[in-house]
């Protein structure tokens, strides 16, 4: 036969639920009227523990920097190059605006220098693209293939047309254009490719010494400067890379030009 289990009697519970009562009711009163006493023995038992941690945690922490991707860390020199060539191209820019406002206060008779110092009359979108219409022409001694100026060290373009009164100059970086230059800081030569807007692009095999912020001088002359390397594109599937320049100062906002 089988006999039920009888249950123990409520009443013999009582006495534990009366005491974990008792228990939460003394903790409740206790942190209540002495709650700052009680966290700062809480504070000074655990301080040796955060101690610890901090003491365990801290190599670790610099561990970590010197296991930045390497990815992060061609990036941050990237972006270092980028400013200090944005800067170089400021300084550069300043200088040009400054030698032609130098050479037009010495301008005596529209010539300065051995070159003609001539109005630009239309440009783009007024002129085709990437030319420069010029107020001096053939009754003035200009000539086909003559060299202009922005200011007195940088070379943008030759002339293009002549008429009596006029000239159209077209600029280097006419696109699809070719300019022979040479680099000044190996004196290795190459042909830029015009890329519009006074910029060029040049592509080489990706060990060219070629590098952030190099000069490009027109052949046969060391004080004309035809663009300026400002960023480099190496793509890491291909054995080429791209480089890309552009004319120091902006012919499009400038008022003169000279011509030899």
């Amino acid at each position: 036969m089988n006999y039920h289990l009888r249950s123990k009697p409520k009443s013999e519970n009582r006495p534990k639920i009366f005491l974990v009562l008792a228990v939460f009711v003394i903790l409740f009163l206790l942190s209540y009227f002495f709650g700052a006493f009680f966290r700062k023995i809480f504070t000074n038992i655990a301080k040796p523990i955060w101690v610890v941690g901090i003491t365990v945690e801290k190599p670790f922490s610099n561990i970590t920097d010197y296991f930045r991707t390497r990815g992060a860390l061609i990036s941050e020199n990237q972006n270092l190059k980028d400013q200090i060539t944005a800067l170089s191209l400021k300084v550069t820019d300043y200088n040009t605006v400054s030698t032609e406002l130098s050479d037009l206060k010495n301008e005596s008779g529209r010539n300065v220098a051995g070159r003609l110092v001539t109005n630009i009359i239309s440009r783009p979108p007024q002129s085709p693209f990437d030319t420069l219409v010029i107020d001096f022409g053939s009754s003035d001694g200009i000539t086909v293939d003559s060299k202009a100026y922005l200011s007195d060290t940088i070379i943008v373009g030759t002339v293009q047309s002549v008429s009596p009164r006029s000239s159209i100059v077209s600029l280097f970086s006419t696109p699809n254009k070719k300019t022979d230059v040479v680099l000044l800081r190996t004196g290795a030569s190459y042909s830029l490719e015009g890329n519009g807007g006074g910029n060029f692009k040049l592509e080489v095999p990706k060990d060219t010494d070629i590098v952030w912020g190099d000069s490009f001088m027109y052949p046969g002359s060391r004080t004309s400067l035809v663009a300026n390397v400002y960023y480099i594109d190496s793509n890491s599937q291909s054995s080429f890379k791209t480089i890309y320049l552009r004319v120091p100062g902006n012919v499009f906002s400038s008022k003169y030009l000279f011509v030899e």
